[in-house]
C-alpha cells in the first residue's frame, strides 16, 4: 500500500462520505484510486462526475483491490453491511469506520481481530475543510495504518488521535457539536430580529460574531475564559447578558446535552 496514494473505497456516500470523497479528490488523489458504492445510484453517479472519483454499483467490485475500505453508512444499517462485507475482504485491507457509536470490538467480531481497523469520528465542517476528526486504532492496526488515517482525514481539517474510551465523548462534543452551534446561531439571529434588526443584518452579525470569536480562541493567545473576562466589563451590557445565561444554568444544560449525546452513542454501539 502506498502511503502517498492509497486506493480507497467508500461504502456509503452520505453527508460525511461525500465530504471525505470531495476532500480527497481536491487533495489530488487520482480518480482511479478513489471509488464509492452507494445504494442511491443516480446521486452517486452525479457526485462521482462532479467530484472526480469512480462510482461502483456492486459491493464486491467496489471493495476489490482497495487498500482502504471506508465504512460510511449509518450505524442503524451496520449489522447487515458487516455480514455482506466480511466474505469480500482480504486480511491486508484496512477498514476505516465513521459510524457513530460502533466500537472496534464489533468490527473485530465481524472481520477478525487481525484485520487492520480504524474507528473515526469526523464532523460536517469537513465539507469545507474546517472539520475535526478523531480516530483510534484497533488491535490489527499499527503506525503505518495511523499514517494512512492521517492522509485520508487530513483534507477534512484537524486530525486527533485518541483512545477508544474517548470516542463517545468525541461524538458528543465535536461529532454532534456543529448542530449545537447552528442552534445557537438560530437563536442569536431570532433574538436580533426580535430587537428590531432585519433578518439579513441579524444573520450577518450572528454568523461573523461566531466566526470571529472562534478565530480568537484558535489564535491561542488566551483561553476562552480569559477572552470572556476581557470582554465583560463590570456592570456592562455583556455582564448583563451572561448573568441571564448563568442564572438559567447554561453550563449544566450544555453538560446534560453532551451526556445525552454520549449515552446515545453508546446505545448505537450496542445496537
Amino acid at each position: 500500500m502506498s502511503l502517498e496514494s492509497p486506493s480507497i473505497s467508500f461504502i456509503g456516500a452520505g453527508n460525511m462520505g461525500e465530504a471525505m470523497l470531495r476532500g480527497l479528490a481536491k487533495a489530488g488523489l487520482p480518480p482511479a484510486r478513489l471509488r464509492a458504492f452507494d445504494l442511491r445510484q443516480d446521486r452517486l453517479q452525479a457526485l462521482a462526475v462532479e467530484a472526480g472519483f469512480n462510482a461502483h454499483f456492486d459491493l464486491a467490485s467496489a471493495v476489490n483491490a482497495a487498500d482502504v475500505v471506508v465504512l460510511a453508512t449509518k450505524p442503524q444499517s451496520f449489522g447487515e453491511l458487516l455480514a455482506q462485507l466480511a466474505p469480500l475482504l482480504k486480511p491486508q485491507q484496512t477498514i476505516l469506520s465513521i459510524a457513530a457509536g460502533v466500537p472496534l470490538a464489533k468490527l473485530a467480531a465481524a472481520f477478525g481481530p487481525a484485520q487492520p481497523l480504524i474507528r473515526v469520528m469526523p464532523n460536517t465542517p469537513g465539507l469545507i475543510g474546517q472539520g475535526v476528526s478523531a480516530y483510534c486504532l484497533g488491535g490489527g492496526a499499527g503506525e503505518q495504518h495511523a499514517a494512512v488515517a492521517e492522509i485520508i482525514l487530513g483534507p477534512l481539517g484537524l486530525v486527533l488521535r485518541v483512545k477508544e474510551s474517548d470516542m463517545d465523548a468525541v461524538t458528543a462534543l465535536s461529532g454532534s457539536g456543529p448542530a449545537y452551534v447552528f442552534l445557537f446561531m438560530e437563536a442569536l439571529q431570532a433574538a436580533g430580529v426580535k430587537l428590531g434588526l432585519s433578518e439579513q443584518a441579524s444573520f450577518d452579525l450572528a454568523a461573523q460574531t461566531l466566526v470571529g470569536a472562534s478565530a480568537m480562541v484558535l489564535a491561542r493567545s488566551k483561553s476562552p475564559a480569559d477572552l470572556r473576562v476581557a470582554v465583560t466589563s463590570p456592570g456592562g451590557t455583556t455582564a448583563a447578558a451572561l448573568k441571564v445565561f448563568e442564572d438559567a444554568g447554561f453550563r449544566d444544560l450544555v453538560a446534560k446535552a453532551l451526556q445525552a449525546a454520549s449515552d446515545r452513542s453508546v446505545e448505537l454501539g450496542r445496537g
